[in-house]
């Protein structure tokens, strides 16, 4: 009797906390890790092929590229770390919106991939502040200048 009352108990437990399942950023205990966003000049189009060669002036592979949804994503060369046999990779997922009025919001958001040779194992975590992000923005600024000038959109 006892034992049907606790997984009873249990059972009702279980449907009543629901089916969802947080997704971990690693950055802290499932707490999701919100992009850096700016709004620059220019219209979607010619942001997603700045955007594109900001990443390539950065040493990023493009990886995925979507001009319809707005998503241009990359990533770094493997980096060695002080430990041996370690090893760093950045991904860079940026998500463009337009706005209007020659305006497009840029969401980006940066995750470092590290993997060791011994215990440590693999990890993917999102990073809320690196100097990646001002670098990418930079140069995303400094192409939409540029482009603004030669009075162009700016194909990779």
């Amino acid at each position: 009797m006892k034992s049907f009352l606790l997984i009873t108990v249990l059972g009702v437990l279980l449907l009543g906390s629901g089916c969802e399942t947080p997704s971990y950023s690693g950055s802290g205990p499932f707490r999701a890790v919100q992009p850096q966003v700016r709004t620059v000049s220019g219209d979607q189009k010619t942001v997603f092929y700045a955007a594109q060669k900001a990443l390539k002036r950065m040493d990023f592979v493009l990886t995925r590229t979507r001009l319809a949804r707005g998503q241009v994503e990359g990533i770094s060369n493997l980096r060695d770390t002080v430990v041996f046999g370690a090893a760093r990779q950045f991904e860079l997922k940026v998500t463009l919106a337009d706005l209007g009025a020659n305006q497009t919001e840029v969401a980006v958001r940066l995750f470092e991939q590290s993997e060791a040779d011994f215990k440590g194992g693999a990890s993917n975590r999102a990073l809320a502040e690196h100097g990646l992000y001002d670098s990418f923005f930079a140069n995303l600024e400094q192409l939409l200048k540029e482009s603004a000038k030669d009075g162009e959109t700016t194909t990779p």
